[in-house]
């Protein structure tokens, strides 16, 4: 029977006939406006089985779905019902949408459609923010992308109404996976990276499985591959995002001992799966830690270029980065003499290793106030007042690279593209005394290269760039 039932021939009478369809063009693939600016759409509508022009025959449909991760799976809007788009955009800005334009024919049911991207943004939306301080207190500028590259805005957050609170000193402007945070010594608050809005569930007391004070601060925020590191009144806290770990007890913790230790601001880090270096300013002593352990360990036997707990000396600064695939520089100055050592360690996946010992003589060393690390040829950037010096530990040889007299280095910074060097005029004024710079670090000791240069600033104290 199943044989037969296959061989059975289907005499029955099939008329199809060829529906009437849409060809959607006239409209770009991706859009960018600002806030509250028009966007005019007028499709170009080609039918198959009707030349009538009776607009009325079709209901038509714009619909936004904000981008979330890498589909179109967050909040919808509808943007319009008419056949041709013609509106002021007030989406939620510095977002992506995909935005669907739907054709109904009413006849038949059947929709047509075509999907374009549409970026909002507002002024706001992309460019660097610079913490600066203005008679001792703090102050967020902008400049932004928008409307062209760069826009000065001064006060961003009076400028949009912002209730961050600010009254303190500035500390940092910090960037991690979690989100942008502003800290002063009032305490250190979530930004909402749209509109800058903010309400007392912003404090990062609140990311915390333990109970913290609502205007803890954390004097550092730093990113890192899997999560992020907090630090606060002498102790790291860590958020482990890969295993969902959230900030809980302090990992300044020595179990061996049974004793916390206070944590240096100066941390060298790396990703999550390399150590991270800390200095016990307890102790006089490095210690390393790896994520996402609930405490720290000794630093590994075997060193014998210098030894990782001298009681004799205090850190004056510590970095890692990309230098020789992987290094940890670390300024150590003894309380007695005064004499500079720098300490370098090779730090890796796979390595934790002494690489070079050895004192820094160089001219007013002692008494710098600001350092940075070359991450290409490994120079090491300090300032004393307005001077910036380099110092090349290859050639044991300094020289002095920028001299501003009557202006104040107030921060240092080594990136990928070059060294970013912010001065203050110490006779004011205080709103606008301060200067952003971007410098070109050439090879063999060559002469820094203006980049790009910024003013109208109060005393810069931290940046981050917004994307």
């Amino acid at each position: 029977m199943i044989a037969m039932a296959g061989c059975y021939k289907d005499e029955g009478n099939y008329d199809y006939q060829e529906i009437n369809s849409v060809e959607i063009s006239g409209i770009d693939s991706s859009y960018a406006v600002m806030q509250g600016d028009p966007l005019v759409i007028k499709p170009v509508l080609s039918f198959t089985k009707d030349q009538s022009g009776d607009t009325s025959k079709y209901s038509y449909e714009w619909l936004a779905i904000a981008k979330y991760g890498a589909g179109p799976y967050g909040e919808r809007f509808q943007l319009a019902n008419t056949r041709n788009l013609d509106i002021h955009i007030y989406l939620e800005p510095s977002k992506d949408y995909y935005v669907y334009y739907r054709v109904i024919d009413k006849a038949t049911g059947v929709t047509f459609k075509y999907r374009f991207m549409l970026t909002v943004s507002i002024m706001t939306s992309k460019g660097m923010l610079i913490l600066s301080e203005v008679n001792g207190k703090a102050r967020l500028d902008m400049l932004s992308e928008y409307p062209k590259k760069y826009t000065m805005y001064t006060d961003v957050l009076t400028m949009l109404g912002s209730q961050v609170p600010r009254d303190g000193a500035p500390i940092e402007m910090g960037v991690v996976s979690t989100g942008y945070y502003l800290t002063t010594t009032a305490g250190t608050h979530k930004i909402n990276t749209s509109n800058f809005g903010w309400q007392p569930a912003n404090s990062i007391a609140y990311e915390f499985q333990t109970n913290m004070p609502d205007n803890m601060v954390a004097e550092r925020l730093i990113s890192y591959s899997g999560g992020a590191l907090c630090l606060s009144d002498g102790n790291l806290y860590v958020y482990y995002q890969v295993s969902s770990i959230r900030y809980n007890v302090p990992v300044n913790y020595i179990g061996s001992e049974g004793k916390y230790f206070k944590v240096s601001k100066h941390i060298s880090v790396g990703s999550s799966i390399m150590p991270t270096i800390l200095y016990d300013e307890t102790n006089h002593r490095f210690i390393r830690y790896q994520a996402p352990n609930a405490e720290s360990n000794y630093m590994p036997d075997g060193g014998t270029l210098f030894n990782y707990q001298d009681p004799t000396k205090d850190l004056l600064y510590m970095t890692w980065n990309n230098y020789n695939n992987g290094m940890t520089f670390a300024l150590l100055k003894d309380r007695a003499t005064q004499q500079v050592m720098l300490a370098r360690m090779n730090v890796t996946n796979t390595l934790l290793l002494q690489n070079s010992y050895g004192q820094v003589v160089a001219p007013d060393i002692e008494k710098a106030t600001q350092f940075a690390v070359d991450p290409v040829n490994g120079y090491l950037f300090y300032s004393v007042g307005g001077r910036l010096y380099e110092y090349d530990q290859s050639l044991k040889t300094t020289k002095v690279m920028l001299d501003r007299p009557g202006e104040v280095i107030s921060l240092l910074r080594s990136t990928s593209d070059g060294l970013v060097v912010c001065y203050y005029k110490q006779a004011g004024p205080a709103e606008t005394g301060g200067t952003w710079e971007k410098y070109t670090v050439p090879p063999i000791n060559g002469d820094l290269q203006l980049k790009e240069s910024y003013g109208g600033f109060g005393r810069i104290v931290s940046y981050a760039n917004k994307s």
